[in-house]
């Protein structure tokens, strides 16, 4: 049954003969022109064509190995082409070694040049070739398919699917071929031993000057097809299908141009926006309503949502919209909290408007007392989560993200002195004036709410010291010193400035 092959998929028609040990001809056509390869139990055997520089007789000729009328004489006594050769052994003509390297010259480039076909249409003739004078070889097949596959057509599409892939790379164990008999060249060993099961394809190519990276590439596909490499974890069932990789690839693609279209339009989208627009709710929103719609324009904008490629690239972007929905998240937060009867509405959320009776007066009241206490704790539980991830953030130096998600906490704790310290903590990073003035806001707001911790004084007072405010300074480390007397970090500072 013939079947239609492309440039992509002729690789794997070769290693599926191999792979199941089949014996006879591959017959590939394309165009009028017919290609004729011989397996025996899996490996190739010899090749023939057409093509007048792709015929046996007329290439032994040109090479002088036999004269024009020898060719004449052996093709009187012979059927089918693929008896030329043991016909001119046979009579003498040609030694057998004399006429392998010739043949070995043909396979090549046979093989080569049905890999520079778009594609074709492939049928194998199943049948037993019995003559001697060809010897089918593990190796040489190897060698022939790696070779043509280093000059196959369309191959773009093949390296960007493959670099594309976070999958490491392995050598199967144990190999399905003897590649170490193979006479590798030093970059082809050098690209061996990086796979070594932690490495992907991509990390191996950075190690490489860019000139080799193609080439490199080829040969490490050329590896996967055959299974001498694997994907950790496998890419599908089976085989090594190139088909599967590029489908993954062209949706992955569509998914980057999507996430970048969608990152584009919220980028512009949000400049003009105003807070109730860019988070999609209404003036009337609650504090739950706005929770959620808040949660769900940050999801669809998570760093573990976005593809790594169009993460990096639209790293500005991205940093805009987050900051612009946290401003917006908070801004509406504060103006209902700015407002009693908007909070009395937030606290009184869910409960209901049944109808309360004077003998249900003293229930209604406990209920209240519980429902406050449910939401001071909620509220807290929210802010230690919110505090969490920004002191995450910090110690991973991201001091933008930890700035919003401090100020996320004091949203929900607005007397917690950690989270003002932290905040300043974060602010101070930026030198610009305008974020040391924050930072210095930040640090006196956190001993407003804590005026005894020792810490929190000796701080802001290396702060003024910083600033060259030495009297500043010098009254916040003597506070220090009053709160905790032996305070190691104060005393030293008093030496200093004394």
């Amino acid at each position: 049954m013939a079947i239609q092959f492309s440039s992509h998929s002729l690789a794997e028609v070769f290693r599926d003969l191999y792979l199941g040990e089949r014996s006879g001809v591959l017959h590939l056509e394309r165009a009028g022109i017919e290609k004729r390869i011989y397996f025996d139990r899996g490996m190739i055997l010899f090749a023939e064509s057409s093509s007048e520089d792709e015929d046996l007789g007329r290439r032994l000729v040109s090479e002088g190995k036999i004269s024009a009328g020898a060719l004449v004489e052996a093709r009187r006594a012979i059927s089918e082409p693929k008896d030329l050769a043991q016909a001119l052994v046979n009579r003498g003509l040609i030694a057998k070694e004399t006429l392998s390297h010739t043949v070995r010259f043909l396979v090549e480039r046979v093989v080569e040049s049905v890999f520079r076909w778009e594609g074709g249409t492939a049928r194998f003739s199943e049948g037993s070739l019995l003559q001697e004078i060809f010897e089918a070889d593990i190796l040489t097949t190897l060698e022939v398919i790696l070779k043509a596959i280093s000059g196959m057509v369309g191959f773009e599409p093949i390296k960007e699917a493959l670099k594309g892939l976070d999958n490491t790379l392995r050598i199967r164990v144990p190999m399905p071929v003897p590649i170490e008999r193979l006479a590798l060249s030093p970059s082809h060993g050098f690209i061996l031993s990086r796979v070594d099961g932690a490495s992907r394809l991509a990390d191996i190519l950075r190690t490489l000057p860019p000139g080799e990276e193609e080439p490199a590439c080829r040969f490490l596909y050329g590896l996967l097809v055959m299974g001498v490499v694997f994907h950790d974890p496998p890419i599908g069932e089976g085989p090594f299908q190139v088909a599967t990789i590029l489908r993954d690839h062209a949706d992955q693609l569509a998914l980057e141009t999507l996430q970048e279209k969608q990152i584009l339009q919220a980028y512009e989208s949000l400049k003009s926006q105003n807070p109730y627009e860019t988070l999609g709710v209404a003036a009337s929103a609650g504090r739950e309503e706005i929770e959620y719609a808040y949660r769900e324009a940050k999801e669809r904008f998570a760093r573990d949502r976005i593809a790594p490629r169009i993460r990096d690239r639209y790293r500005s972007e991205l940093a805009v919209v987050d900051s612009r929905l946290v401003e917006a998240y908070l801004t509406l937060c504060q103006a209902r909290s700015a407002d009693p009867i908007a909070r009395a509405e937030d606290e009184d959320a869910g409960a209901g408007k049944e109808n309360i009776g004077v003998d249900d007066l003293l229930v209604r009241v406990e209920l209240d007392k519980s429902r406050t206490k449910k939401a001071i704790e909620e509220n807290q539980k929210l802010s230690d989560s919110y505090y969490a991830k920004a002191k995450q953030y910090a110690r991973g130096g991201d001091y933008h993200n930890a700035i919003q998600y401090a100020k996320l906490a004091i949203s929900y704790s607005p007397e917690d002195s950690r989270l003002y310290f932290l905040l300043g903590d974060c602010q101070i990073r930026n030198p610009e004036a305008r974020w040391q003035r924050m930072a210095e806001q930040s640090y006196l707001k956190a001993i407003e709410c804590d005026p005894w911790n020792a810490e929190y004084h000796v701080t802001l007072g290396r702060f003024y010291k910083k600033q060259g405010l030495s009297l500043r300074a010098k009254r916040h480390f003597e506070e220090a010193l009053k709160i905790v007397p032996n305070h190691g970090g104060a005393a030293e500072e008093m030496k200093e400035i004394s």
